[in-house]
């Protein structure tokens, strides 16, 4: 059996198949319908009949004709170089590629630096909305998630709990900064069983700008410990605790030698 990943967008909620996205590439990079359809062996009318469709489904202009050619808007642009990125990323993949967070980054590079002598790992630290959106692309074969919800919500995954964590609840008032990191869903969710009233009113990554300004903040336990910081929770933790799930879709052997070991270690919480 032959496997083979192809890369699809979705744009404005619309999904745009590998085939739409190898059209709308050619025209960019050939500046011509004519020439995108001698490149694909495909005819101008079935070139312009694929744009169209594009056009229809993300519901934006992608393109601008002239005398000169078809050129690609932004919005065009933006599609075809992120479809250019990902193709590039999916070329001669042999490690598995591994995403993780500022929160299992530790707990990850732990298990690496015994488990990968001979460096079959790609190791990607982002934040889990930005991993999955790799994973659902086929360029991630497996993904440690701060926030469980996500696992749930990918279709024809396999999930493996590795372990615990729970959030911190400063409490600063009913207007909130959303950290990046951590099932930050699992906060608001709490508070909204309970019927408290709150705002989000920003966002950020970075730690230090989320301590130091005058809002509300869920933060991930095991993240405040290694940190050093001494926080009080508002709410009981317990009541604030989630797994971390490792997802992936095939079972090669890399991978369940990985999430093997990542059950053997734990977050220091």
């Amino acid at each position: 059996m032959l496997l083979k990943p192809v890369v699809s967008l979705k744009v404005n909620g619309a999904g745009l198949t590998p085939h739409q996205l190898d059209v709308l590439f050619a025209v960019h990079q050939e500046g011509s319908q004519r020439r995108a359809g001698l490149r694909l062996k495909i005819t101008t009318p079935v070139v312009h009949r694929y744009l169209a469709q594009m056009e229809a489904k993300v519901g934006v202009k992608l393109l601008k004709t002239s005398a000169l050619g078809t050129t690609l808007t932004e919005e065009g642009k933006q599609i075809a170089l992120e479809y250019s990125a990902l193709l590039a990323r999916m070329k001669d993949r042999g490690a598995t590629v591994v995403g993780g967070t500022i929160l299992t980054e530790d707990l990850l590079l732990s298990v690496l630096s015994r488990l990968d002598g001979e460096a079959i790992y790609d190791l990607i630290i982002a934040d889990d909305e930005s991993n999955m959106k790799d994973f659902e692309a086929g360029l991630m074969d497996l993904v440690l998630l701060d926030d469980p919800l996500y696992a749930y919500e990918a279709e024809n995954a396999q999930i493996e709990d590795i372990t615990e964590d729970r959030l911190i609840h400063v409490d600063k008032g009913p207007s909130f900064m959303k950290y990046r990191y951590g099932a930050q869903r699992i906060g608001f969710r709490h508070l909204d069983s309970i019927g408290a009233s709150y705002s989000i009113d920003g966002r950020t990554r970075y730690l230090p700008s989320l301590l130091r300004s005058n809002k509300s903040c869920f933060i991930a336990e095991s993240l405040a410990l290694r940190k050093g910081l001494k926080l009080s929770s508002a709410t009981d933790p317990n009541l604030l605790a989630y797994r971390i799930l490792a997802l992936f879709r095939v079972e090669k052997e890399s991978i369940s030698w990985l999430v093997r070991e990542l059950k053997k270690e734990r977050l220091d919480i």
